[in-house]
């Protein structure tokens, strides 16, 4: 009997510990979010993996984006910040009104959703399984 009451404290203390999970692995998802980020730049693409247009030189665009991007947790936020030039780039705020978006602006996009998905699984995994 007081291996199952033992066990029942142990699950109740688990669950307990579930609300504070978004918290404790933002850090974590907001690394996974700039890594996603930085290869979309890297490959010249859109967060939903469209090519940017080429300049006008038939270069890749922005490869230096990287540089002024941040993403941080707050709390349990992830705040993805774009700075300097590249931010009018991903308006098209730029001569020639090209817009080469960077950061995603409504929905997640599949790859980013996966791999925050995977942050989530484990770190759920950590708390309900003991480990």
């Amino acid at each position: 009997m007081a291996d199952g009451l033992s066990t029942l404290d142990s699950m109740i203390a688990r669950l307990r510990a579930l609300p504070d999970l978004p918290r404790e692995a933002a850090p974590e998802v907001a690394d996974v979010v700039h890594a996603e980020l930085t290869a979309n730049i890297a490959a010249g693409v859109d967060p939903n993996g469209t090519a940017w247009p080429l300049t006008q030189e038939g270069e890749r665009p922005l490869q230096d984006a990287g540089r002024d991007l941040t993403v941080r947790a707050v709390g349990e936020a992830i705040v993805a910040r774009l700075r300097g030039v590249f931010a009018r780039h991903h308006y098209g705020r730029v001569r020639g009104g090209v817009k080469r978006q960077i950061l995603p602006t409504s929905k997640l996009p599949g790859t980013m959703a996966v791999a925050i998905e995977r942050v989530y699984g484990r770190a759920f995994q950590r708390v309900m399984g003991g480990r």
